[in-house]
């Protein structure tokens, strides 16, 4: 890990080495004369001091961008993990559960922190700095001395600064891509560090499952990449004999590791749902492959994607400070894809198994923003290779900086990091921009409205920013129902929450399309007060809004059985039928509305009897039909059975467990019954 100094290697000053490079000046004698007698502890120390000033430097740059709804609902799960929920029970999230790598982050800082905007700046900070750090790791190799410093300062390089507009928000928007980037970093270290041994390629397996359950990009930039890069070691090294049968065991356990983390991954969140956990759905643009046509359109926004990853994003912007560093980070994007040819040309001979998995995939993920089905938009695509970014990068110092060492062109190395750090300082001195929706969190919380609905983009983020004070659930379909995404489905349960008004929006369109005046009083009747700030528009009502809510059961997350054993269904019930102002009524249940149906009818009008069918205790409640209800509708998940009356109405004795349980009362119509058993 650490560098070799011999004794000749100590500098004197004023006259050039052996080597023909200028030897240190004599202030820089001690700190060099420590470095030698204890390598190690001055390459961590070393290592330690960019991490911080790194850090810092990337927290500042955030800064400089809004945040939005994505990373703020993130920052909510990571709240409610920290206080009792670390199953996130009742949560639908994203395509992208970050579970097992930015969520435990946050919840590290918001432990600290608290629930905050910084939050998210913080953990953006703190990946990206890692990211970066563990690519100059990686870039290194096991090389020693001076040219193992080249290598993991060109890696490190490449990723230094990114671009400020597209770049910035691709990379240290919070949580996305970027952080699954830390395990798979990790992995492969592992693979090119560790001896090899037998539980190497457990470990590797253990590792590629924790990435995989975090996020499924990981499945191709990391296992697909392994299985392919030692899949074609073995089966290379047998053809030739370069590898003898013993060592092939090796290459053929990784590929055995690899393959199964992916159905471990798959069986762990299949696992977390089945026992009340969180729900996330499968990828919203499936896992196919798009339409031939669209391959022209889907090559040039990958291309697109890439100059962003690198900070070359210089198509279409004006002249100026920003456009001059884009062009500046051609140099790495050429250095990057460079290194990327010389491992394609040795992939099935010469190169190491680390250098394979780099390479292997590189070039899966750069096939699938091709042909696959994401690469809709620019930044959208960036999001979806962002392995690209530091893959190269490792490659780059892998198989260029020894190369760089003996041609002696260190200081053209040192004048592109030079101007690197120029690009990050001028990223970092400029304005910073207030979270979205800020205003908006002031001013509820200064009108006292606590708990309300919105569209998708005004929605986590005003909560996020008034430190919990506020919370505003997401709206779908123009306002008529529940957003299904990177909510919890309790913020839209009206037995536990109560929402009495909804924002919209009149900018930018398109956040004003998601909620639609016209809908809203249709669905929900018109406002007892409405309010105009900016271009807000804020909807009083006098009842919980909750109850004429459209709610999703995607998920399983209605809880009725656990519901059912208290009274909050009933009185929501109570609450509607106040409403609507009805004395008399039949109530029918359809499915899981047979639940709701049966248990108010139960805990409001049931009269038992022991020697008759039992009946409604009054005539308020005309009648209950239910529609393909489950047999455990009772009260507190009592079982309901069907009773027939015996000789002059009476009811029949209980004959065996069928016969057990509640019986259904008289004008109770049971259609489509279902029993489970």
């Amino acid at each position: 890990m650490g560098m070799r100094l011999s004794e000749d290697d100590e500098p004197a000053t004023g006259q050039p080495d052996s080597t023909g490079r200028p030897r240190l000046p004599e202030w820089l004698r001690p700190g060099w004369g420590r470095a030698r007698r204890h390598p190690r502890l001055a390459w961590a120390a070393s290592l330690l001091i960019v991490a911080v000033v790194l850090f810092f430097c990337y927290r500042r740059e955030t800064q400089t961008l809004q945040l939005g709804a994505d990373p703020a609902g993130q920052a909510l799960q990571a709240w409610q993990m920290w206080h009792g929920n670390p199953l996130l029970r009742g949560w639908w999230l994203g395509d992208v559960n970050f579970y097992t790598v930015e969520l435990p982050m946050n919840v590290l800082i918001e432990m600290v922190n608290g629930l905050k905007p910084d939050d998210v700046h913080i953990g953006a900070a703190l990946v990206y700095m890692a990211v970066v750090v563990l690519t100059g790791l990686l870039a290194r190799g096991r090389a020693r001395g001076w040219e193992g410093v080249v290598r993991a300062v060109l890696g490190a390089g490449i990723m230094l600064a990114p671009s400020l507009v597209y770049g910035t928000r691709v990379l240290m928007q919070g949580p996305d891509h970027m952080g699954t980037m830390i395990p798979i970093l990790l992995m492969i270290l592992v693979l090119d560090r560790a001896p090899e041994r037998w539980w190497v390629p457990v470990i590797v397996g253990l590792m590629l499952t924790w990435a995989q359950v975090s996020d499924p990009l990981a499945t191709y930039a990391a296992a697909v990449a392994v299985a392919v890069a030692c899949g074609v070691r073995a089966c290379s090294g047998g053809v030739r004999r370069q590898l003898p049968s013993k060592d092939r065991w090796y290459e053929a356990a990784l590929v055995v590791a690899a393959i199964i983390s992916v159905g471990l991954a798959h069986l762990i969140l299949a696992r977390i749902n089945a026992v009340g956990g969180f729900y996330f759905p499968p990828p919203k643009n499936g896992a196919g492959l798009a339409p031939l046509s669209e391959l022209p359109v889907h090559s040039r926004l990958t291309g697109y994607s890439v100059l962003i990853l690198f900070g070359a994003d210089f198509v279409g912007q004006p002249f100026g400070v920003n456009t001059f560093l884009a062009l500046l980070h051609l140099a790495g994007v050429a250095l990057g894809f460079w290194a990327l040819l010389i491992g394609l040309r040795g992939f099935f001979s010469r190169m190491d198994r680390v250098t394979q998995a780099l390479v292997a995939g590189t070039i899966i993920i750069l096939v699938a923003g091709a042909f696959g089905a994401y690469m809709t938009a620019p930044v959208v695509g960036a999001h979806e290779i962002i392995p690209v970014l530091p893959f190269c990068a490792a490659l780059a110092g892998r198989l260029l900086g020894g190369r760089l060492v003996k041609a002696r062109l260190e200081p053209v190395l040192a004048v592109g990091l030079a101007c690197y750090i120029g690009a990050l300082a001028y990223n970092d001195v400029q304005p910073i921009v207030a979270p979205g929706h800020q205003d908006l969190a002031v001013w509820l919380t200064a009108h006292h409205l606590r708990y309300g609905l919105a569209g998708y983009w005004e929605s986590n983020i005003t909560t996020l920013d008034s430190d919990g004070r506020v919370r505003v659930a997401a709206l779908a379909d123009y306002g008529t129902s529940a957003e299904p995404y990177e909510s919890d489905s309790a913020w839209y349960n009206p037995a536990v929450s109560t929402a009495n008004f909804i924002v919209s929006v009149s900018s930018p369109a398109s956040d004003a399309r998601l909620i639609r005046a016209s809908v809203l009083s249709a669905r929900f009747g018109q406002p007892s007060r409405t309010y105009h700030f900016k271009e807000y528009t804020v909807r009083v009502y006098g009842y919980n809004l909750l109850t004429r809510l459209t709610i999703p059961t995607i998920g399983g997350f209605l809880y009725l059985p656990k519901m059912l054993a208290s009274d909050a269904y009933a009185g929501w019930l109570d609450d509607v039928l106040d409403q609507l102002g009805l004395e008399r009524t039949a109530l029918v249940g359809v499915s899981l509305g047979g639940w709701l149906a049966f248990d108010y009818a139960i805990r409001r009008h049931y009269r038992p009897r022991r020697d008759r069918l039992p009946r409604f205790a009054d005539d308020q409640l005309r009648g209950l039909t239910l529609v393909r209800a489950d047999h455990r509708a009772g009260p507190g998940g009592q079982p309901l059975r069907r009773a027939r009356p015996g000789r002059r109405g009476r009811a029949p004795a209980a004959a065996g467990p069928r016969a057990r349980g509640l019986p259904a009362p008289r004008r109770c119509r049971l259609i489509g019954w279902r029993r489970r058993r």
